[in-house]
């Protein structure tokens, strides 16, 4: 059998939907684990209902204490031989399980993962892995790599795991917990395998989020130590590799790409004066990090190349105007998106 944790907080508009295409599934030996994470919106009454309808359908009430210790419940209550997690406005393909379940049975595999659609700005942005196939730990080298640069390992619901080889989500952490939680789980895989086909949907809406100095501190320091604990990953797996250096760069890739989407977001912070948005660059540009390894990035993208070109030099003014011009641009291209 197969478990599927959705930690449900606030999520009455989107509930529905999600639960339904679970149950909707084309195999269908799976248990559904909704796990009402406090909700004060009837989210919680509305999980007892759905579970009167459909026996598959479990229900745990806690007290708000975050996504992660939702999770963590789930996994607790979990009966299934292996787990699978959905966020409650998300929602899967009707084959979905068919086709992770049929690929781990034919590989033997700990872990499968499969591409995604992104639901943004009315925009449907396909995501998919490379290629269709299994990989022994090591072997996985590269494809680690692949993954963890384009994102793919970031999050739990594209993902099968084993439920006794499961772990816990850090419930101290507000950004990058489960990352660490693939990380850790996969310390325990022989085999992985890569199902390069589209079968969830993320919806991620426009939020526009204010930061505090304080809180963007914080994400760079989370962001910090999550590099320095992949790094610490792919040493201890492939640590007979003669590509160690060349392999630390792009995981640092990843640490200098938060720093540009910092300073990216600080034109549309209005809490914020323009002499204070000026010193957050100035602090971001001495940062040791970004200072003593900052070249050693690779930037995918042309803007993220240009804006390096002048943190590295200091160039503040110059880093702001830039922001702001990309600012604009984005904007104008939701209006265009959303206007479709």
């Amino acid at each position: 059998m197969y478990s599927v944790v959705i930690p449900v907080y606030q999520a009455r508009e989107g509930l529905v939907r999600c639960v339904q295409s679970w149950l909707s599934q084309t195999k269908r030996d799976l248990e559904v684990i909704l796990v009402d994470d406090g909700s004060t919106d009837g989210s919680g009454a509305l999980c007892d209902t759905l579970a009167k309808e459909d026996s598959r359908i479990h229900v745990v009430h806690q007290k708000n204490t975050g996504v992660s210790a939702a999770r963590n419940t789930g996994i607790r209550a979990a009966k299934g031989s292996f787990v699978l997690f959905t966020d409650s406005d998300d929602y899967v393909a009707e084959d979905y399980l068919e086709q992770m379940a049929k690929c781990q049975t034919e590989t033997d595999s700990d872990l499968v993962l499969c591409g995604y659609h992104h639901l943004y700005e009315g925009a449907d942005l396909i995501k998919l892995p490379k290629e269709t196939r299994s990989y022994q730990m090591e072997t996985f080298e590269e494809e680690f790599l692949s993954l963890y640069e384009r994102s793919f390992l970031n999050m739990p619901w594209n993902k099968l795991y084993r439920k006794e080889l499961l772990g816990e989500f850090d419930t101290s952490l507000s950004l990058g917990e489960d990352l660490l939680f693939n990380l850790d789980y996969l310390r325990r895989c022989q085999k992985v395998a890569i199902l390069s086909r589209p079968l969830c949907y993320y919806i991620q809406e426009e939020k526009k989020v204010t930061l505090s100095s304080q809180k963007r501190g914080d994400r760079l320091k989370l962001a910090k130590r999550i590099c320095k604990e992949t790094e610490d990953f792919y040493v201890s797996q492939w640590r007979n590799t003669s590509s160690i250096s060349e392999a630390k760069s792009r995981i640092f890739t990843r640490y200098m790409n938060e720093v540009m989407d910092e300073c990216e977001r600080l034109p549309r912070d209005s809490s914020l004066s323009y002499r204070e948005k000026r010193q957050i660059i100035r602090q971001y540009a001495k940062d040791p990090w970004v200072e003593t390894r900052g070249d050693t990035a690779v930037f995918s993208y042309l803007d993220y190349r240009i804006l390096w070109f002048f943190l590295k030099r200091k160039q503040i003014f110059i880093v702001y105007v830039l922001c702001v011009l990309r600012s604009v641009i984005a904007e104008i291209l939701h209006w265009v998106r959303r206007r479709r």
